[in-house]
């Protein structure tokens, strides 16, 4: 994951000190680990229809104890599923903070102990029909010594740089309420060259209309133009586009097993819900 870095620097004038602190870096999405080797379960709240409450739990499989604060952050998603944190929410999405109150707001995990934090929904009466989304952040808080080996080393006349990573690990809870339509679709299908890795990538656009995110996963089969069985040659898993965004462009790497040629025939792809049976999408891509 990427750590969320604080870079204190310390410049000293004997006797005066100044302090110059700066936050830079993003959370990361979970399911990776943090400081402490945080590990949050479920990576997902949906909370909809006569759903009012939802726990998450933290686990430290770390080797020592770790604290961590819990808050919310607003996180925009661009055409390629990349999340950043932002401080003005976007034009036309709904943000679900203002209709969650949950318990503790910070954790202090003893190595290979638990915490469960608890969620619940207040909607007011006259709640407008639709999807909000905000994310739980779950940020490590360092101990007060850290990054004190490198300060020391530093010549006492001159400046010196600490940096303390801080690892922040985030996932999205959504609320839902009304009736919520969604439809996606599939264009502009490529099969293009990754650069670096010279292996094979099938390419495409993932269309979004409607009040409701999709959240599903990439299946693409490979169908030989002679005939015989169908063979799974990519797969992504829980891919999401959130609202209010419209597209998301998507790469799928292609691996074919080993006594595969992928050769003349037909790349079959399908856009199926997470724990569901609704296929969102498909499409089909002709290999000459």
């Amino acid at each position: 994951m990427r750590p969320i870095q604080l870079i204190e620097t310390f410049v000293r004038f004997l006797p005066a000190l100044a302090i110059l602190a700066g936050l830079v870096g993003a959370a990361a999405p979970a399911g990776a680990q943090g400081f402490g080797d945080l590990v949050v379960s479920p990576t997902r709240v949906e909370l909809q229809g006569r759903d009012r409450s939802a726990t998450v739990t933290l686990t430290n499989r770390g080797s020592e104890s770790a604290l961590f604060r819990i808050s919310f952050v607003t996180m925009a998603m661009d055409d390629k599923g990349q999340l950043n944190t932002v401080e003005k929410t976007p034009d036309g999405m709904l943000t679900a903070e203002g209709l969650i109150r949950y318990a503790p707001r910070q954790v202090n995990i003893p190595p290979g102990g638990t915490q469960t934090v608890r969620l619940v929904v207040r909607k007011p009466a006259d709640l407008a029909a639709g999807e909000y989304r905000s994310h739980m952040f779950f940020r490590a808080v360092p101990p007060e010594d850290a990054g004190r080996a490198v300060d020391e080393q530093a010549n006492q006349s001159g400046i010196s740089v600490r940096l303390t990573p801080i690892f922040g690990i985030t996932i999205p809870v959504i609320v839902r309420h009304g009736e919520l339509d969604l439809k996606v679709g599939m264009s502009g299908f490529a099969v293009v060259t990754d650069k670096e890795t010279k292996t094979k990538k099938l390419a495409f656009e993932l269309s979004r209309t409607g009040k409701k995110s999709a959240y599903g996963d990439i299946n693409v089969e490979y169908l030989p133009a002679g005939g015989g069985s169908p063979v799974v040659v990519g797969e992504i898993t829980r891919l999401a586009v959130f609202t209010p965004n419209t597209k998301r462009n998507v790469e799928v790497p292609l691996v074919v097993p080993s006594g595969v040629t992928l050769g003349k025939g037909t790349l079959k792809v399908l856009y199926r819900q997470v724990n569901g049976d609704e296929t969102l999408a498909m499409g089909e891509v002709t290999l000459d």
